[in-house]
């Protein structure tokens, strides 16, 4: 193995783990509650009472007085 095959490998093997790395921290990462499920559709919500987004605290000014 030469010089030019071996720095190829090492670029291609490093490539490939940060590819598998960003790929497992994107599939297992949790949801936090900060994300909204509905795509702001509050009045469908299961999670309104403990939402602490900005749209779930106007909804709920609006339409629980």
């Amino acid at each position: 193995m030469d010089r030019r095959s071996f720095v190829n490998n090492i670029a291609r093997v490093s490539i490939l783990i940060g590819i598998g790395a960003v790929s497992g921290k994107l599939l297992l990462n949790e949801n936090s509650s900060a994300n909204c499920d509905f795509q702001f559709v509050c009045s469908k919500c299961k999670k309104l009472t403990a939402c602490s987004l900005p749209e779930a605290t106007r909804y709920k000014e609006v339409f629980n007085k």
